[in-house]
């Protein structure tokens, strides 16, 4: 006779959602507050009610359960989690993934979307930026298992792409006397320097103990001068690596709002979304079947690099993002999606 009763862990599933139902609200809580806490930590239990909408009564209640247990400790800058603490959520995390059935949803979206893979990377949080940290540690996971001592990365800058770099670990080498170039894969786009993909190329490089290149130069520029920078020794060298790049780390922005980012005049932007466009991704607008209805000149990768690339990660969180991440992902079969679990579920909902 066929055992059906599956893997131990899938057992512990069952009793804690029929045999303690009262744990299917503490669960979530103390789930919540774990991973807050490892994002912002040190962190006053405050500011904690305050990101997370809870009240001060119910977050000083929690936390000193957690303490009790020694998941957390007090300093005299706020909370941190203990070593326990973080083993206790790297195994929650396991929990809420087979609790909400994110193993399917991932295989699921994958198949639809017609691409290599998709990781949800915030199961079960409802804190809107612990959530994006999530989304880029888990990217960035991914990321290091893509690199090896002679690794052309290429990345373009971005909040979702700051948070990847953040998410990355300097002692998850080592990387010793590697052959690592970092780069950017496109030149600067608005006002915050921590999000432009110099910043993020050398902070990456930094951390992998690798070799790096800056693009000085603006992303939109005419034609002609695109031309005449490709000829200085520096860009030329730079774009040459990008054309031999191995990995392409790159978020995914919908149309309206990029178009606002470069800072184009209002006919112009009336002109791209009247033609359908709901993403945009290095200087091409896509409509939602992933076909280009616009395009304008920028200094990078180019659209044909970009399909034939074998490692692609794309990072995207929010359902705002929806029909743009649809839309992207019809460019390329081997790319890998990482976001959030309420846009997964949206994707899903909307194919």
């Amino acid at each position: 006779m066929t055992n059906h009763r599956g893997s131990e862990k899938d057992n512990l599933i069952f009793v804690l959602k029929h045999a303690f139902p009262e744990m299917e609200e503490l669960l979530p809580l103390r789930f919540n507050l774990l991973n807050s806490i490892k994002f912002n930590q040190p962190v006053g239990r405050r500011m904690l009610a305050g990101t997370m909408g809870y009240t001060e009564r119910v977050v000083r209640r929690e936390c000193d359960i957690l303490k009790d247990h020694n998941l957390i400790d007090y300093y005299s800058d706020g909370m941190r989690l203990t070593q326990k603490g973080f083993e206790v959520l790297e195994a929650l995390t396991e929990v809420f993934y087979k609790i909400n059935g994110i193993n399917l949803l991932e295989e699921d979206l994958a198949k639809k979307l017609n691409i290599k893979k998709v990781i949800v990377g915030s199961v079960g949080i409802q804190d809107e930026n612990v959530s994006l940290n999530e989304i880029g540690y888990e990217a960035a996971k991914y990321l290091h298992s893509l690199i090896d001592e002679k690794s052309i990365i290429g990345l373009t800058g971005g909040s979702s792409i700051e948070k990847v770099i953040n998410g990355y670990k300097a002692d998850w080498g080592p990387f010793r006397n590697n052959e690592i170039m970092v780069v950017p894969a496109r030149g600067g786009l608005g006002n915050k320097n921590e999000y432009q993909a110099n910043t993020l190329a050398e902070r990456l490089a930094n951390k992998l103990n690798a070799q790096y290149q800056m693009l000085y130069t603006q992303d939109n520029l005419s034609r002609a001068t695109i031309e005449e920078l490709k000829n200085e020794p520096n860009i030329k060298r730079i774009l040459e690596n990008i054309e031999q790049l191995d990995v392409l780390l790159f978020g995914i922005g919908r149309a309206s709002v990029m178009a606002n980012r470069r800072v184009l005049d209002a006919e112009e932007i009336e002109f791209i979304l009247s033609k359908g466009a709901v993403a945009e991704s290095f200087g091409y607008y896509f409509n939602k079947d992933g076909e280009i209805v616009y395009e304008i000149s920028t200094i990078g990768i180019n659209l044909d690099k970009f399909k034939r690339l074998n490692h692609v990660i794309a990072v995207a969180g929010g359902i705002d993002k929806t029909e743009a991440i649809i839309a992207i992902s019809k460019l390329n079969p081997n790319l890998v999606l990482v976001t959030d679990e309420q846009t997964a579920k949206k994707i899903q909902e909307v194919l």
